[in-house]
């Protein structure tokens, strides 16, 4: 494994953790996800050029039947339903 993908399994590990923490604390599954998103973008948007961060959140969108559900790593249904 490269230092890229060492660097950003060590982050991805810390941020499943920080998300576990805070719906164990009683935090909304889907509130959390929105602030994960929102600071991801403002990231994008800080970093990037107005048509950098657009080509971004394109491809975010592109991307959508690519993403992995977490449901098969999360066992206790109450947090699996998140409505």
């Amino acid at each position: 494994m490269n230092d890229d993908n060492a660097q950003l399994t060590a982050i991805a590990d810390r941020m499943y953790k920080l998300t576990n923490d805070l719906v164990a604390e009683g935090y909304k599954p889907f509130a959390v996800a929105a602030v994960h998103v929102m600071v991801a973008l403002q990231m994008y948007k800080t970093a990037l050029s107005d048509e950098e961060y657009n080509l971004m959140v394109d491809s975010i969108s592109d991307s959508r039947d690519q993403i992995k559900s977490l449901a098969p790593l999360v066992t206790d249904p109450i947090v699996r339903s998140f409505h």
